[in-house]
Formats: C-alpha cells, structure tokens, sequence
C-alpha cells in the first residue's frame, strides 16, 4: 500500500467502519463454492513462496528486494508473467514512465464468451518498498494468481483482467497509467487487492469504497461470507491509498481488499515483511481472503465451474434496452453441467414490472433453446429480470446463479434520443467570461506536469480549451465557458456526454468543474476534479447525469469551469470536444406502415418483401434496411406476429 497516502488514511477511515455480519445480499452459488475450495492452504504457499532456502516466484524472503532497482524487481515481473502465461491467459506488459525509466504493469486477460467487451478487474501491485513485501503486497499478487489459476480452467461470459501493477508505492504510478490507457474500457467492476495476509485471529476483512459503489461492495462483502469461511467484513469508507483509486477517479465502480489489522501491523513497510517472520503471514486467513475473491468472481463474471447445474447462456447478447411496447426477445441456450440434464419445456422469464415478480414461458425454438419475450413496461423504468428452468432431476436453476436477488436488469425505451449536439466544426459562439478560453485548434503544447495538450479535436481539429497553446497559469480565478440556451423540453433522463482532455492538479489545489443551470444565473455542480491528479493523456468520455437541473426544462446552460489555481503546479487544463445532450427515448425509432418500396399503397411488392424480412426464429432486422416497416410490434424484428397487422393494410396488386 502507498505510503504516502496512507497517512491520511487514520483520518479517511482507517479506524473507522462498521462490521458487517448480517446476512448475505445472495445465496453462495455451488459454482462458487467448487471454485473457492480449490485456494489451499499449499496452494497458497507455494505462490507466495513459503518454502524456506527457494526463493520463490515473488521473492518474498528476508533479504530480498522489489522495490525500485531491487535485485528481485525484474525477475518477479517476469515470474508473474510467465505464470499467467501457463494459465492460458492472454498476456501483455504495459509500458509507462516513472521519472524517465520504463516499467511494466503484467496483464493478463480471460476473454469472455458471452460479453467480450465487459470486464471485471482484480489487481495487485507486486513493486514493494525495498523489502521483500511478503505482506505488502506479494499476498495480494499471490491471490490475484491463484484466481487466475483457478478461473482459467472454465468459461466466462464477461471478460476478466488480472493485472499486477508496478510502482504502487511511489504514487500509484502504473495504476494511473493503465487506467489512462484503457479509459474507454467498459468496467463493471475493480478491487484491488492490497495486504491480505496479516491478521491476528480477529478474521475481519476490510473494503474500502466511495458511496457510489456501494452495490459493488457489498457484493464482495457476500461473497466474503459466503465464501471465506468465518470472515467478517467492515465498511471502511474511502481510502485512496492504493491502485483501486485512480479506477474509482476514472468513474468505474472499484473497492480495495484489505487486511482488518492493517493500522495495527507492525512489519508493515519494514525489512521484517517476509514469510520467514512467522508473526506475519496468516495463511488461513490470506487463503479465505482468496477464496472470497475467487467465489465473487465466479458470481460476478458468470463463471461455469463444471458442477451439477445448469447452464444459462445468450448468444445474441442480453438487452440494454427492452421497447415499452414489448416484444423484445432474447435468446437463452440451456445446458447441463456435470450429471444434470435441462428438462425441455422448462424455461421461464420473470420480470419485475413495478408491482412484484411476474413470471413467462419463454418460447421453446428447439429443445432447450429458447426465445423469452418481454412484456410491455412502462416507458424509462427499470425492469430487472432473470431466467429459470428444470433439470430431469427436478431442480430448478437460475441465470444468473444467484437470482432473484443477483439478476438481469434493462430499461424500457427505445434508446436514447440526442437533444442536442455539437462536434465544433465551427465555432458555436459560447460565452466566455475571461481567462484563456478559446475555440480552435490546440497545439500540443504544455506539459509541465502531467501530459500536455491534445494537437487535435476528438473528431475534427477543433476544441474549446483553455489555454489551446499550453498549460493554465498560477494563481487564476474561476473561468467560465457557457453554452447557448439548449431547449430540453419534453425530455426526461438527460444526460451530458462530451470528450475531455484534462489536466489538473489536486482539488484541494486547482479545480475543474462542469456545472448546469436553467434559468442562467444559479448553477448546480455536477461534477469536479477528484482529490488526486487529473492527467489525461488522451480523450476521455465523460457521462453525467443532468436530469435534475435539465429534464423538461427550455433553456439548459451548461458550463466549463477552470480555476481556482494555486502558485504552485501548471496542467494542460481543459480540452472539450463532442458535447451532446442526450435523453431515453419513448418515441419508436421507426413508423409501421407496411409500404416497403414507398409506392404510397401495400401491395403484393411489399408482400414480397415482408417474406424476405421475415426472420421466424426472432432475429433482429438490420437497421434502416426497410424491414422497419414491417414490425408493427415493435419489438426489433419482423416475425409472425406482425403479419395480422400486415396483412388487414394488403390492398392487392
């Protein structure tokens, strides 16, 4: 862990939190259980390197060295990466920077089957601070190895990256630069695992997050009782003292795994942080720590560990969003695992409509594959879901495992609408109040700390920036960029998405700010700079929930705030590009009118073509190919049940 801030952690929380012991959010999956039960104590160990004159593949014994230019920093990067190579995994080493030398975080990568593009983290920094950090923090690499030696053997839906970081303990320098780097990468969730050895039988792990993933951490904090044994667990807060907090800062949902006693140990960044020490590693503990990991992950990431189950899985991909007019179909595959054999017929979808569980009989396509067809839903709700079917035996399964209370959720609209939108191919004439605002193209330029300027627009050449040439000045009062008046009526959900390049020193330092107003004259925050550094080195997405200053609202303002500045350090500042207001939509993105070849009447030419777009089995139609006009359900493809409709507007040849 960080030393630096890890001093202000006694204040931040660090003697502070509330033990949690209740019952879990979800019932432990057996799919889970298999997998935590293969972490043992030997297991374990042998990662680590508890075996006495053998150094080991983390060089956790008295003597060595991990820290910057130690003898064993080299030969444990590659260690890690060569056992993450034998695992399967698909293995990269991240370049970045530290004070001009290039290190390496180790990555390796478990593609998901189902959802590729979606990813769950856990990681752990194997740089220590010139010590052999057996603790700090070869126990959490090793838990992130022996979760990857476990996982890999079975699919997973989404994806799962295990990353061992570098250069942690000097400010976590290769965690900022991964996120940097993969800022466009859909997270669903982070943990860093950081100290997860040292315990003094008190068996209470600690979980550090912001309040906004909180849902994120109360699902590791289940899995720690479900799977870890007699672990208990404490709400922490917030920490931002080690790699979870540059995620958590990015805006990805990401937590810290820590040891309960971590305030009280004392080898912590000391030369007696080695496995010879015997008052250092708890193994049974860092084994359960592990095994809760390794059981979140399986929950989480739909893990298949082959137990006697049944398996739920989604060709097509699950929904984002389901149409209010219903119809939205899914595909669901159902197999079995180990002796269990799916009982044809079985396949239910239950949805929660606002008014309780409501339960479906999916559409049996062949034996054991089926089309669940959602029902109308009341426009920009919420509509969580799951799925169920029987094994020959006579139990019942659910997708997810952990259903109801861990399910599937989507959104009833049509997707979103965009309000409003502009790429700045010319100058929009928004008002600036002084300071070195400017429409243009930027030139790269700055750099002082951080990263400098972007020399082009995300799309296009230019940009609102501030300071297009270079860094910002010392010592500024606050700067505003404010847009024209945008008109939001009749548009509920709205959401502010833009492309920033921004550098920006701590909050309590220099600011940044991004602010909403509809009357012109009081403005709500709606995002500032997080207390860490701000240094992008490309474009990032931001994503802002506006509604409560813009939902139907006719004169939206939005503002680009730069300053206050101190005197000390100068960033590039902000960059804006793409700005665009976007709402749900309730409108269908197409009208139904049968007429495909746009001859103003429903003939046998149209017939012919509403045979060509009839999909049958409830495959999606291209879009704009023209089978639009035939789903008169609205449900995203042209089957049969759209013929009636079809058929009552045929007026001949």
């Amino acid at each position: 862990m960080n030393t630096l801030r890890a001093q202000r952690a006694w204040l931040l929380g660090g003697v502070f939190g509330i033990l949690l012991a209740a019952s879990p959010l979800a019932s432990a999956s057996e799919q889970g259980q298999a997998a935590a039960a293969q972490v043992t104590d030997a297991s374990y160990r042998a990662v680590l390197g508890d075996r006495f004159g053998i150094a080991g593949i983390l060089y956790t014994h008295q003597g060595h060295n991990r820290g910057v230019g130690g003898a064993q920093h080299d030969p444990a990067m590659y260690n890690i990466r060569d056992a993450m190579l034998s695992f399967g995994l698909t293995v990269t080493m991240e370049p970045f920077l530290y004070y001009g030398t290039t290190y390496y975080n180790v990555v390796g990568t478990q593609w998901g089957t189902v959802y590729p593009d979606q990813e769950y983290v856990i990681g752990a920094h194997y740089d220590s601070v010139d010590n052999p950090g057996a603790d700090d923090n070869a126990s959490g690499v090793a838990g992130v190895l022996e979760a990857a030696r476990i996982l890999t053997q079975y699919d997973s839906e989404y994806t799962i990256r295990y990353i061992a970081f570098d250069r942690e303990e000097q400010g976590l320098y290769g965690s900022e630069a991964y996120v940097a780097d993969h800022a466009t990468d859909d997270i669903l969730g982070m943990f860093s695992l950081d100290m997860i050895a040292y315990d003094t039988n008190t068996n209470v792990a600690r979980i550090y997050g912001r309040d906004a993933y909180q849902t994120l951490l109360n699902s590791l904090g289940a899995a720690i009782l479900e799977y870890g044994d007699n672990l208990t667990w404490m709400d922490a807060g917030w920490i931002n003292a080690s790699d979870h907090a540059p995620f958590s800062d990015a805006g990805f949902p990401a937590g810290l795994l820590i040891e309960g006693e971590v305030w009280n140990n004392p080898y912590y960044h000391q030369s007696t942080d080695h496995v010879e020490n015997p008052s250092n590693i708890n193994y049974t503990y860092a084994v359960n720590m592990t095994r809760s990991v390794v059981g979140w992950l399986v929950d989480t990431a739909n893990v298949w560990v082959d137990v006697d189950a049944l398996k739920f899985t989604y060709p097509n991909g699950r929904p984002e969003f389901v149409a209010p007019h219903g119809g939205t179909r899914v595909r669901v595959v159902v197999e079995g695992l180990g002796d269990e054999v799916p009982q044809p017929g079985t396949g239910m979808l239950h949805c929660n409509l606002g008014t309780g569980w409501l339960t479906f009989p999916m559409d049996e396509i062949s034996p054991n594959v089926y089309d669940a067809v959602f029902p109308p839903a009341l426009c920009r709700s919420q509509v969580p879901y799951y799925f169920s079917a029987q094994a020959v035996s006579g139990s019942t399964y659910y997708g997810p495992s952990g259903a109801p209370a861990a399910g599937f959720s989507a959104t009833a609209s049509y997707g979103w609408a965009v309000i409003y939108e502009n790429l700045f191919n010319s100058n929009p004439g928004w008002t600036i109040s002084g300071g070195q605002w400017a429409f243009g193209h930027p030139t790269g330029g700055g750099g002082e700390y951080g990263g400098p300027d972007p020399n082009n627009g995300y799309t296009g050449t230019n940009v609102y920036g501030y300071n297009l040439s270079g860094d910002y000045a010392n010592s500024i009062p606050e700067y505003h960029l404010t847009s024209t008046p945008i008109n939001c009526t009749g548009y509920t959900g709205v959401r502010l998405q833009f492309r920033r390049w921004l550098g920006v020193e701590r909050s309590q330092y220099d600011h940044a700010y991004v602010r909403v107003s509809n009357n012109g004259s009081t403005y709500t925050t709606v995002w500032q700079n997080p207390n860490s550094e701000t240094a992008d080195t490309s474009w990032q997405l931001m994503d802002l929930d506006v509604s409560a200053v813009a939902d139907n609202q006719s004169a939206v303002r939005l503002r680009w705030t730069m300053g206050t500045t101190d005197t000390a350090w100068r960033y590039c500042g902000w960059n804006i590009d793409d700005v665009q207001l976007v709402a749900l939509s309730c409108t269908p993105p197409y009208s139904a009118d049968g007429d495909f070849d746009g001859d103003g009447d429903v003939d046998l030419a149209d017939f012919a073509a509403f045979q060509g777009c009839l999909s049958g089995a409830g495959v999606p139609f291209v879009a704009e190919s023209g089978c639009e006009v035939f789903n008169f359900d609205f449900d995203l493809d042209v089957d049969i049940t759209d013929y009636e409709e079809f058929e009552s507007l045929l007026t001949g040849p």
